[in-house]
């Protein structure tokens, strides 16, 4: 073999190695760690709360739970109630990655939990609001718009029927 065939073999292979660590970078989301270094800020901050399947749903100040039972997602409040498959997994589409307004973390103390999420690999997550309406999760307090309205969505599924 010549030289310029090791050459373009060794040019596909560089390639090939650098789309396979691009993809883990980003599956990782080290690539927004990467661009931040370098002084590039992507403007759509996001966070993704419920990176596996939703189990259950417990909803602190009224003691509801959106829980899903034998391929039905249930509302468990004073009565016990099926509830539009469809509507609940469009919600979670819609709500499971949210744009956020990063904030350093309040002074203020007194975060109540609004609802604590249980996973199907049974890991858990309590998202907390704080008196001032800002949000906390995983250590990161956020303000979110979208957050509020789709917390009120979901109760209202509850309130129906």
């Amino acid at each position: 073999m010549t030289l310029k065939v090791f050459t373009q073999l060794f040019a596909l292979f560089s390639a090939l190695t650098a789309t396979i660590v691009a993809i883990y970078w980003l599956k990782q989301g080290h690539m927004d760690a990467f661009w931040t270094s370098l002084g590039i800020s992507r403007s759509d901050s996001r966070i993704n709360w419920c990176e596996e399947r939703v189990d259950t749903l417990h909803f602190y100040e009224t003691g509801s739970k959106l829980l899903e039972k034998d391929g039905k997602w249930m509302w468990v409040g004073n009565t016990e109630k099926e509830l539009d498959y469809l509507r609940v997994e469009k919600w979670f589409a819609r709500y499971c990655q949210i744009p956020v307004d990063p904030i350093t973390a309040p002074t203020e103390s007194g975060a109540q939990a609004v609802f604590e999420a249980a996973f199907i690999d049974g890991g858990r997550l309590s998202l907390y609001e704080f008196p001032s309406g800002s949000f906390k999760v995983r250590d990161q307090v956020f303000n979110s718009e979208t957050l509020r309205k789709g917390l009120k969505e979901l109760l209202a599924f509850g309130e129906k029927n």
